[in-house]
């Protein structure tokens, strides 16, 4: 089994290569993202892979401070690898309406206009049963997942809708979304189903207008949180090591295809990062993914985030220098041959 789920493995992986460059197709200019909940976990990944394309992006937060630190850590982490990268940052509570609007003026503003829009902010509540949990709890979930995202959406749908060029909307579902149950994340679960069903409603609504909108849904799938580590048990561990990617893996996947459909001006995309074929394939391939976040014990083995990303970063700096050093002997060896050419027909004149 090991070896045919490495067989199966690499296979996936060539045609997901080949897809990249044969079927991604790369905006005619730079996109202007704006990010919201984009200062830690996976909206602050999609950020960082928005920039590594070359985008300008505006990441939102509840706290100020919050947001003026994935600012410097982004900068920090992208710069090295691009050049002349464009990011900004404003305090957003995206349950108020006041809030939002001064986030979207704000954005509008400062980059001339809104391409693409994600809802990402979320909060899930503590891991505990409906009946327990505090009721100004449950609104603050509902508030931060469902009516956020109504806000958000709204605001951002109004200043699309008069831009020569439209714009498009991505919201980030969760846990609850395909309508299987969540217990212990009820109210988490019951705001995520409402946001698979907003797509298909605000889809039609702009067909039906003629706007210039297209509302997509992002699924990230399981990835490596604060979020899906509480109240987790060893034996969930060793299933993360099967199916989880942390934020950065699965923001590779879901940045260049919300960048495809933004070129196309597609409408109604749902983009699945884990979708029933991957997950078939992953646990073929258990065997191969033992320890990868989590040991036997359940304890942690993986990097923290900045490690990572600077491990990677490290990566692509060598790769660009092998690569500057190949072009350089390749410059040298013609120069080289050229001054042989010519030496020859001089001597032989």
């Amino acid at each position: 089994p090991a070896a045919m789920g490495a067989v199966l493995g690499s296979l996936y992986a060539a045609l997901n290569r080949f897809g990249m460059k044969r079927f991604w197709r790369t905006p005619h200019a730079p996109l202007n993202v704006v990010v919201t909940g984009g200062t830690r976990g996976i909206g602050k990944a999609i950020a960082r892979e928005f920039l590594r394309s070359g985008d300008r992006v505006m990441v939102s937060s509840r706290s100020v401070q919050a947001v003026r630190r994935a600012m410097s850590e982004l900068r920090e982490e992208v710069t090295p690898v691009g050049t002349d990268i464009w990011i900004g940052g404003i305090d957003c509570d995206v349950s108020s309406p006041a809030s939002v609007q001064r986030l979207v003026d704000g954005a509008a503003s400062q980059m001339g206009s809104i391409d693409v829009w994600i809802n990402n902010a979320g909060y899930s509540g503590t891991f505990q049963s409906f009946i327990e949990a505090r009721p100004e709890q449950i609104q603050e979930v509902v508030q931060t997942n469902l009516l956020g995202c109504l806000l958000c959406t709204r605001a951002a749908m109004r200043l699309m809708a008069a831009q020569p060029r439209g714009g498009h909307i991505f919201n980030m579902d969760g846990a609850g979304a395909d309508g299987l149950p969540t217990p212990q994340y009820a109210a988490y679960g019951a705001t995520k189903a409402g946001i698979a069903h907003l797509k298909g409603s605000l889809g039609a609504e702009a067909a039906r207008e003629g706007a210039p909108v297209g509302v997509h849904c992002l699924s990230p799938g399981m990835v490596l949180t604060n979020l899906l580590l509480e109240g987790a048990s060893d034996i969930n561990k060793q299933i993360f090591n099967i199916l989880c990617e942390q934020p950065e893996t699965v923001a590779a996947f879901l940045v260049p295809r919300a960048r495809t459909v933004a070129a196309r001006g597609e409408a109604g995309r749902y983009i699945r990062f884990l979708t029933l074929p991957r997950a078939l394939l992953r646990f073929i391939t258990a065997p191969l993914r033992t320890n990868r976040f989590f040991n036997a014990d359940g304890e942690p083995v993986y990097a923290r985030e900045q490690e990572r990303i600077l491990g990677q970063r490290a990566k692509r700096t060598e790769r660009l220098a092998a690569a500057a050093a190949r072009r350089s002997r390749s410059l040298a060896l013609a120069y080289s041959a050229s001054l042989a050419t010519a030496y020859a027909l001089i001597a032989a004149d």
